[in-house]
Protein backbone atom coordinates (compact mmCIF):
# COMPACT_ATOMS: atom_id res chain seq x y z
CA UNK A 1 0.00 0.00 0.00
CA UNK A 2 1.32 3.46 -0.92
CA UNK A 3 2.51 5.55 2.01
CA UNK A 4 0.74 8.90 2.57
CA UNK A 5 2.60 12.12 1.91
CA UNK A 6 4.20 13.84 4.90
CA UNK A 7 1.44 16.48 4.96
CA UNK A 8 -1.30 13.86 4.69
CA UNK A 9 0.28 11.80 7.48
CA UNK A 10 0.51 14.80 9.81
CA UNK A 11 -3.14 15.58 9.04
CA UNK A 12 -4.21 12.00 9.85
CA UNK A 13 -2.29 12.05 13.13
CA UNK A 14 -3.70 15.48 14.05
CA UNK A 15 -7.27 14.31 13.43
CA UNK A 16 -6.69 11.21 15.55
CA UNK A 17 -5.12 13.20 18.40
CA UNK A 18 -7.98 15.73 18.43
CA UNK A 19 -10.48 12.92 19.08
CA UNK A 20 -8.52 10.87 21.64
CA UNK A 21 -9.05 11.57 25.35
CA UNK A 22 -6.87 8.91 27.06
CA UNK A 23 -3.12 9.50 27.24
CA UNK A 24 -1.79 5.96 26.72
CA UNK A 25 -4.25 5.14 23.91
CA UNK A 26 -3.37 8.45 22.28
CA UNK A 27 0.38 7.81 22.33
CA UNK A 28 0.02 4.26 21.01
CA UNK A 29 -2.35 5.30 18.25
CA UNK A 30 -0.13 8.16 17.09
CA UNK A 31 2.92 5.88 17.10
CA UNK A 32 1.06 3.30 15.02
CA UNK A 33 0.07 5.95 12.46
CA UNK A 34 3.72 7.06 12.26
CA UNK A 35 5.14 3.57 11.74
CA UNK A 36 2.48 2.50 9.25
CA UNK A 37 2.72 5.77 7.30
CA UNK A 38 6.51 5.99 6.91
CA UNK A 39 9.57 3.90 6.09
CA UNK A 40 10.23 3.40 9.81
CA UNK A 41 9.49 -0.22 10.74
CA UNK A 42 9.41 0.00 14.53
CA UNK A 43 9.00 2.58 17.26
CA UNK A 44 8.55 2.97 20.99
CA UNK A 45 7.65 5.69 23.50
CA UNK A 46 9.05 6.31 26.96
CA UNK A 47 6.81 8.36 29.24
CA UNK A 48 9.06 10.13 31.77
CA UNK A 49 7.66 11.82 34.87
CA UNK A 50 9.22 14.59 36.93
CA UNK A 51 11.06 12.00 39.01
CA UNK A 52 12.79 10.99 35.74
CA UNK A 53 11.51 7.42 35.81
CA UNK A 54 11.18 6.19 32.20
CA UNK A 55 8.14 4.01 31.55
CA UNK A 56 7.78 2.10 28.28
CA UNK A 57 4.15 2.93 27.49
CA UNK A 58 3.89 1.98 23.83
CA UNK A 59 5.73 0.05 21.13
CA UNK A 60 4.92 -1.05 17.59
CA UNK A 61 6.49 -3.99 15.74
CA UNK A 62 9.58 -4.38 17.93
CA UNK A 63 12.02 -7.03 16.67
CA UNK A 64 12.20 -10.22 18.70
CA UNK A 65 15.48 -9.23 20.38
CA UNK A 66 13.86 -6.12 21.87
CA UNK A 67 10.47 -7.65 22.73
CA UNK A 68 11.85 -10.69 24.60
CA UNK A 69 10.81 -11.20 28.23
CA UNK A 70 8.23 -8.40 28.23
CA UNK A 71 10.66 -5.94 26.59
CA UNK A 72 13.29 -6.60 29.25
CA UNK A 73 16.11 -4.88 27.38
CA UNK A 74 13.95 -1.83 26.71
CA UNK A 75 13.09 -1.38 30.37
CA UNK A 76 16.36 -2.09 32.20
CA UNK A 77 19.61 -0.21 32.50
CA UNK A 78 20.45 3.22 31.15
CA UNK A 79 20.81 4.67 27.67
CA UNK A 80 22.11 7.85 26.11
CA UNK A 81 18.73 9.23 25.02
CA UNK A 82 17.17 8.97 28.49
CA UNK A 83 20.28 10.41 30.16
CA UNK A 84 20.40 13.28 27.67
CA UNK A 85 16.69 13.91 28.22
CA UNK A 86 17.14 13.96 31.99
CA UNK A 87 20.11 16.33 31.71
CA UNK A 88 18.10 18.69 29.44
CA UNK A 89 20.59 18.14 26.60
CA UNK A 90 18.12 16.47 24.25
CA UNK A 91 16.00 19.26 22.81
CA UNK A 92 15.34 18.16 19.23
CA UNK A 93 15.20 15.06 17.04
CA UNK A 94 18.60 13.34 16.96
CA UNK A 95 20.36 10.28 15.56
CA UNK A 96 21.49 7.81 18.20
CA UNK A 97 24.76 6.33 17.00
CA UNK A 98 25.19 3.81 19.78
CA UNK A 99 22.21 2.59 21.86
CA UNK A 100 23.26 0.46 24.84
CA UNK A 101 19.81 -1.15 25.14
CA UNK A 102 19.75 -2.26 21.50
CA UNK A 103 23.35 -3.45 21.77
CA UNK A 104 22.60 -5.66 24.79
CA UNK A 105 19.50 -7.15 23.13
CA UNK A 106 21.39 -7.79 19.89
CA UNK A 107 24.22 -9.55 21.71
CA UNK A 108 21.77 -11.83 23.49
CA UNK A 109 19.52 -12.55 20.47
CA UNK A 110 21.58 -11.70 17.41
CA UNK A 111 19.40 -13.73 15.04
CA UNK A 112 16.27 -11.81 16.04
CA UNK A 113 17.37 -8.22 15.52
CA UNK A 114 15.63 -7.78 12.13
CA UNK A 115 18.46 -5.42 11.19
CA UNK A 116 17.68 -2.87 13.93
CA UNK A 117 20.95 -1.44 15.27
CA UNK A 118 20.40 2.33 15.55
CA UNK A 119 17.43 4.59 16.21
CA UNK A 120 16.35 8.21 16.10
CA UNK A 121 14.92 9.95 19.15
CA UNK A 122 12.96 13.11 19.89
CA UNK A 123 11.48 14.54 23.11
CA UNK A 124 7.71 14.86 23.47
CA UNK A 125 7.13 18.46 24.47
CA UNK A 126 4.63 21.27 24.74
CA UNK A 127 6.19 24.67 25.26
CA UNK A 128 8.80 24.32 28.00
CA UNK A 129 7.28 21.08 29.33
CA UNK A 130 8.62 17.66 28.34
CA UNK A 131 6.79 14.37 28.82
CA UNK A 132 8.98 11.63 27.38
CA UNK A 133 10.73 10.29 24.29
CA UNK A 134 9.60 9.05 20.89
CA UNK A 135 12.06 6.60 19.27
CA UNK A 136 11.91 5.07 15.78
CA UNK A 137 14.14 2.76 13.75
CA UNK A 138 14.52 1.02 10.38
CA UNK A 139 16.48 -2.11 9.37
CA UNK A 140 20.16 -1.66 8.55
CA UNK A 141 19.92 2.11 8.90
CA UNK A 142 22.57 3.85 11.00
CA UNK A 143 21.43 7.43 10.51
CA UNK A 144 18.28 9.24 9.50
CA UNK A 145 17.88 12.15 7.12
CA UNK A 146 17.07 15.73 8.05
CA UNK A 147 13.67 15.19 6.45
CA UNK A 148 13.05 12.17 8.70
CA UNK A 149 14.12 14.13 11.79
CA UNK A 150 11.90 17.09 10.84
CA UNK A 151 8.93 14.72 10.54
CA UNK A 152 9.72 13.28 13.98
CA UNK A 153 9.88 16.82 15.40
CA UNK A 154 6.42 17.57 13.99
CA UNK A 155 4.85 14.35 15.26
CA UNK A 156 6.49 14.71 18.69
CA UNK A 157 5.13 18.25 18.99
CA UNK A 158 1.65 17.01 18.07
CA UNK A 159 1.82 14.24 20.69
CA UNK A 160 3.25 16.60 23.35
CA UNK A 161 0.47 19.13 22.73
CA UNK A 162 -2.12 16.36 22.98
CA UNK A 163 -0.63 15.14 26.29
CA UNK A 164 -0.81 18.68 27.69
CA UNK A 165 -4.42 19.05 26.49
CA UNK A 166 -5.44 15.77 28.12
CA UNK A 167 -3.69 16.74 31.39
CA UNK A 168 -5.53 20.07 31.53
CA UNK A 169 -8.84 18.43 30.62
CA UNK A 170 -8.36 15.76 33.29
CA UNK A 171 -7.62 18.44 35.88
CA UNK A 172 -10.83 20.27 34.98
CA UNK A 173 -12.79 17.02 35.10
CA UNK A 174 -11.27 16.15 38.47
CA UNK A 175 -12.26 19.54 39.91
CA UNK A 176 -15.81 19.00 38.62
CA UNK A 177 -15.86 15.46 40.07
CA UNK A 178 -14.73 16.73 43.47
CA UNK A 179 -17.48 19.37 43.50
CA UNK A 180 -20.09 16.79 42.47
CA UNK A 181 -18.87 14.27 45.09
CA UNK A 182 -19.09 16.94 47.77
CA UNK A 183 -22.65 17.79 46.70
CA UNK A 184 -23.69 14.11 46.70
CA UNK A 185 -22.07 13.59 50.10
CA UNK A 186 -24.02 16.51 51.54
CA UNK A 187 -27.29 15.29 50.01
CA UNK A 188 -26.78 11.73 51.26
CA UNK A 189 -25.88 12.91 54.74
CA UNK A 190 -28.79 15.37 55.01
CA UNK A 191 -31.46 13.10 53.55
CA UNK A 192 -30.91 9.36 53.18
CA UNK A 193 -28.57 8.98 56.16
CA UNK A 194 -30.95 10.87 58.46
CA UNK A 195 -33.95 8.83 57.25
CA UNK A 196 -32.13 5.55 57.92
CA UNK A 197 -31.13 6.76 61.38
CA UNK A 198 -34.77 7.70 62.08
CA UNK A 199 -35.94 4.22 61.02
CA UNK A 200 -33.37 2.68 63.37
CA UNK A 201 -34.53 4.80 66.33
CA UNK A 202 -38.20 4.12 65.57
CA UNK A 203 -37.62 0.36 65.39
CA UNK A 204 -35.69 0.46 68.67
CA UNK A 205 -38.50 2.40 70.39
CA UNK A 206 -41.16 0.07 68.96
CA UNK A 207 -39.48 -2.94 70.57
CA UNK A 208 -40.14 -1.40 73.97
CA UNK A 209 -43.87 -0.92 73.50
CA UNK A 210 -44.84 -4.36 72.26
CA UNK A 211 -44.92 -7.67 74.05
CA UNK A 212 -45.46 -9.84 70.99
CA UNK A 213 -42.42 -11.98 70.19
CA UNK A 214 -42.97 -11.84 66.43
CA UNK A 215 -43.24 -8.06 66.51
CA UNK A 216 -40.15 -7.69 68.72
CA UNK A 217 -38.13 -9.88 66.36
CA UNK A 218 -39.35 -7.91 63.35
CA UNK A 219 -38.46 -4.56 64.94
CA UNK A 220 -35.10 -5.94 66.04
CA UNK A 221 -34.38 -7.06 62.46
CA UNK A 222 -35.38 -3.62 61.16
CA UNK A 223 -33.11 -1.92 63.72
CA UNK A 224 -30.10 -4.11 62.90
CA UNK A 225 -30.63 -3.78 59.14
CA UNK A 226 -30.99 -0.01 59.48
CA UNK A 227 -27.75 0.16 61.47
CA UNK A 228 -25.94 -1.81 58.76
CA UNK A 229 -27.35 0.57 56.15
CA UNK A 230 -26.22 3.57 58.23
CA UNK A 231 -22.71 2.11 58.43
CA UNK A 232 -22.63 1.50 54.68
CA UNK A 233 -23.92 5.02 54.06
CA UNK A 234 -21.22 6.53 56.28
CA UNK A 235 -18.56 4.61 54.37
CA UNK A 236 -20.01 5.80 51.06
CA UNK A 237 -20.09 9.43 52.26
CA UNK A 238 -16.45 9.16 53.37
CA UNK A 239 -15.50 7.83 49.95
CA UNK A 240 -17.31 10.72 48.28
CA UNK A 241 -15.95 13.43 50.57
CA UNK A 242 -12.94 13.07 52.88
CA UNK A 243 -14.59 14.48 55.99
CA UNK A 244 -11.90 15.35 58.53
CA UNK A 245 -9.19 16.07 55.97
CA UNK A 246 -9.18 19.63 57.29
CA UNK A 247 -7.61 18.15 60.45
CA UNK A 248 -4.82 16.48 58.48
CA UNK A 249 -4.45 13.43 56.27
CA UNK A 250 -3.53 11.07 59.14
CA UNK A 251 -6.64 12.05 61.11
CA UNK A 252 -8.86 11.53 58.04
CA UNK A 253 -7.33 8.14 57.23
CA UNK A 254 -7.68 6.95 60.84
CA UNK A 255 -11.36 7.87 60.76
CA UNK A 256 -11.84 6.08 57.44
CA UNK A 257 -10.10 2.94 58.74
CA UNK A 258 -12.59 2.87 61.64
CA UNK A 259 -15.47 2.94 59.16
CA UNK A 260 -13.88 0.14 57.12
CA UNK A 261 -13.23 -1.74 60.35
CA UNK A 262 -9.57 -2.35 59.56
CA UNK A 263 -6.50 -1.51 61.61
CA UNK A 264 -4.30 1.27 60.22
CA UNK A 265 -0.76 1.49 61.61
CA UNK A 266 0.76 4.88 60.72
CA UNK A 267 4.40 5.97 60.92
CA UNK A 268 5.15 9.64 60.20
CA UNK A 269 8.60 10.97 59.39
CA UNK A 270 8.97 14.74 59.19
CA UNK A 271 6.26 17.40 59.21
CA UNK A 272 3.46 16.48 56.80
CA UNK A 273 2.40 19.80 55.32
CA UNK A 274 1.04 19.38 51.80
CA UNK A 275 -0.67 21.52 49.18
CA UNK A 276 -4.40 20.72 49.12
CA UNK A 277 -4.30 19.17 45.62
CA UNK A 278 -1.52 16.74 46.61
CA UNK A 279 -3.14 15.96 49.97
CA UNK A 280 -6.52 15.20 48.35
CA UNK A 281 -5.04 12.87 45.72
CA UNK A 282 -2.71 11.08 48.16
CA UNK A 283 -5.68 10.57 50.46
CA UNK A 284 -7.68 9.04 47.60
CA UNK A 285 -4.80 6.73 46.61
CA UNK A 286 -4.38 5.46 50.18
CA UNK A 287 -8.15 5.14 50.51
CA UNK A 288 -8.27 2.93 47.41
CA UNK A 289 -5.38 0.83 48.75
CA UNK A 290 -7.19 0.36 52.05
CA UNK A 291 -10.36 -0.66 50.21
CA UNK A 292 -8.35 -3.25 48.26
CA UNK A 293 -6.86 -4.58 51.50
CA UNK A 294 -10.33 -4.93 52.99
CA UNK A 295 -11.79 -6.67 49.90
CA UNK A 296 -8.95 -8.80 48.56
CA UNK A 297 -5.97 -9.17 50.90
CA UNK A 298 -7.52 -11.41 53.57
CA UNK A 299 -6.00 -9.25 56.28
CA UNK A 300 -7.42 -6.46 58.40
CA UNK A 301 -4.20 -4.51 58.90
CA UNK A 302 -2.63 -1.86 56.64
CA UNK A 303 0.75 -0.28 57.40
CA UNK A 304 1.29 3.29 56.25
CA UNK A 305 4.54 5.28 56.23
CA UNK A 306 4.41 8.99 55.39
CA UNK A 307 7.75 10.76 55.02
CA UNK A 308 8.19 14.36 53.93
CA UNK A 309 11.43 16.23 53.41
CA UNK A 310 12.40 19.45 51.66
CA UNK A 311 12.06 18.01 48.17
CA UNK A 312 9.55 15.17 48.20
CA UNK A 313 6.75 13.21 49.85
CA UNK A 314 7.29 9.45 50.11
CA UNK A 315 4.32 7.18 50.84
CA UNK A 316 4.55 3.45 51.54
CA UNK A 317 1.35 1.39 51.85
CA UNK A 318 1.98 -2.18 52.97
CA UNK A 319 -0.10 -5.20 53.85
CA UNK A 320 0.98 -8.76 54.63
CA UNK A 321 -2.07 -10.33 53.01
CA UNK A 322 -2.61 -12.71 50.12
CA UNK A 323 -1.01 -10.49 47.46
CA UNK A 324 -1.47 -11.00 43.71
CA UNK A 325 0.41 -11.76 40.51
CA UNK A 326 1.58 -8.52 38.89
CA UNK A 327 1.86 -10.33 35.57
CA UNK A 328 -1.86 -11.00 35.29
CA UNK A 329 -3.24 -9.27 32.20
CA UNK A 330 -6.49 -8.31 33.93
CA UNK A 331 -4.56 -6.01 36.26
CA UNK A 332 -4.05 -3.67 33.31
CA UNK A 333 -7.82 -3.23 33.23
CA UNK A 334 -8.21 -2.83 37.00
CA UNK A 335 -10.15 0.36 37.58
CA UNK A 336 -8.79 0.77 41.10
CA UNK A 337 -5.11 0.40 40.18
CA UNK A 338 -5.47 2.56 37.06
CA UNK A 339 -7.22 5.23 39.11
CA UNK A 340 -4.37 5.20 41.64
CA UNK A 341 -1.79 5.54 38.86
CA UNK A 342 -3.74 8.35 37.24
CA UNK A 343 -3.99 10.27 40.51
CA UNK A 344 -0.27 9.80 41.08
CA UNK A 345 0.54 11.21 37.64
CA UNK A 346 -1.79 14.16 38.19
CA UNK A 347 0.46 15.35 41.02
CA UNK A 348 3.66 14.46 39.11
CA UNK A 349 4.20 11.45 41.36
CA UNK A 350 5.67 8.05 40.57
CA UNK A 351 3.91 4.92 41.85
CA UNK A 352 5.50 1.48 42.09
CA UNK A 353 3.63 -1.69 43.08
CA UNK A 354 5.32 -4.84 44.32
CA UNK A 355 3.28 -7.93 45.14
CA UNK A 356 3.48 -11.71 45.08
CA UNK A 357 0.89 -14.30 45.95
CA UNK A 358 0.86 -14.99 49.69
CA UNK A 359 3.63 -12.38 50.15
CA UNK A 360 1.54 -9.24 50.58
CA UNK A 361 1.58 -5.96 48.67
CA UNK A 362 3.82 -2.90 48.87
CA UNK A 363 2.81 0.34 47.13
CA UNK A 364 5.36 3.16 47.01
CA UNK A 365 4.55 6.68 45.83
CA UNK A 366 7.12 9.47 45.49
CA UNK A 367 5.86 12.99 44.86
CA UNK A 368 8.23 15.90 44.19
CA UNK A 369 7.38 19.03 46.19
Amino acid sequence: MEKPTRLALLKEIAEFLNEETETYNMMHGALKYLIEGTAFTTGWIFFIDDASQPELVSHVDLPGALSKDNCKYMCEGTCWCVQAYQNKRLTKASNIINCSRINLANRAYHEETEGITHHATVPLRSGDEQFGLLNVASPNQTSYSEEDLELLESVAFQIGSAIKRIILTDQEKEAARINERNRLARDLHDSVNQLLFSVKLTAHAAQGITNETVSKNAFNLIENTSQQAVNEMRSLIWQLKPVGLEHGIVHALKKYSEILQIELSVQVEGLINLPSVIEENIYRIIQEAMNNTKKHANTNTTYLILAQNATSLIVDIIDHGSGFDLGQSQLKDSHGINNMKQRSKMINGHMDIKSDKEQGTHINITVPL
